[in-house]
């Protein structure tokens, strides 16, 4: 008996060892990960000759208007971003929602095959579409406007927004169907009464990758919108920089800290659903 119980000790000890190692790593990870966010705040309450003269010393004092500068320079490029980003989110889950019923729960000719056509649609690198498409909107007039963002960004969010939706909502039992159906409801109300309501998680985690993708974009902006009131904010912060040099470092990363404000939000209301979509699209597949 005293034996089985020092075995027992034993195995504990060793659990509890483990166990504290992998808290130590996942600390030091995180701490890596806030590194740089704490580095850019505290950079951004300094004035230029704190930063030369004592790059790793806290600010002192802490200039806060750099804040008020920063913001009145690139306000108008974090509204367009957020517009943009949640247009371009709400018509991806939308569409990701409709086609991903379509491919879960009805039947019709070629449907495993329009499905790997969308899922062989995800392996091309964006890159060797960016040139054709340019050349395609131009044509069409929609360069130099919103809806080549928005219209872009859900072109192409909706391929692999349809394949988590698939994935998901082929799990829901057809018998709720078939139940709803014998009662009388027609098609969009069972898609709108019983499949989008079961969807939640999935869908807030298509709509929140979407506006992180929107919001970080780039090189599609730069590309297609010229008129610096309609730009975005990627592009903006580099503007922004030419505008004031390596005269207003701590500014310029008081515009870093504002822009990043909104997907932080995103992240600490939608951070529920999205743990939940990406679990279940993860035991889904």
């Amino acid at each position: 008996m005293t034996s089985s119980k020092a075995v027992g000790r034993a195995l504990f000890s060793r659990a509890s060892v483990r166990q504290l190692i992998l808290i130590v790593c996942l600390a030091l990870l995180v701490a890596l990960t806030l590194v740089p966010i704490l580095f850019m705040f505290y950079s951004s309450l300094k004035s230029n000759s704190q930063i030369l003269g004592s790059f790793w010393s806290l600010p002192s004092p802490p200039q806060w208007d750099n804040y008020a500068e920063a913001f009145s320079s690139i306000w108008r490029y974090v509204v367009n971003t957020i517009l943009y980003s949640a247009g371009a989110s709400t018509l991806v889950v939308y569409l990701s929602a409709v086609s991903g019923y379509l491919f879960a729960k009805k039947a019709f000719p070629g449907k495993e095959f329009l499905f790997l056509l969308l899922l062989a649609m995800m392996m091309v690198p964006a890159v060797l579409t960016l040139i054709p498409a340019y050349v395609w909107y131009e044509k069409l007039g929609l360069t130099n406007t919103p809806l080549a963002i928005i219209i872009a960004h859900a072109a192409g969010g909706q391929i692999f927004g349809t394949f988590l939706c698939r994935t998901s909502m082929e799990g829901v039992p057809n018998s709720l169907f078939e139940a709803a159906r014998i009662d009388g409801a027609k098609e969009w109300t069972v898609f709108a009464r019983i499949v989008l309501p079961l969807s939640v998680p999935i869908l807030a985690t298509i709509f929140i990758m979407q506006a992180v993708g929107t919001y970080n974009d780039y090189v599609w902006p730069l590309l297609t919108i010229r008129d610096s009131d309609l730009q975005m904010v990627g592009v903006g912060l580099t503007q922004f920089t030419k505008q004031f040099g390596i005269t207003d470092k701590g500014v310029q990363f008081a515009a870093y800290t504002i822009a990043s404000a909104p997907l932080i939000a995103v992240f600490s209301f939608g951070m529920k659903y999205y743990i939940q979509g990406m679990a279940q699209g993860a035991l889904k597949m």
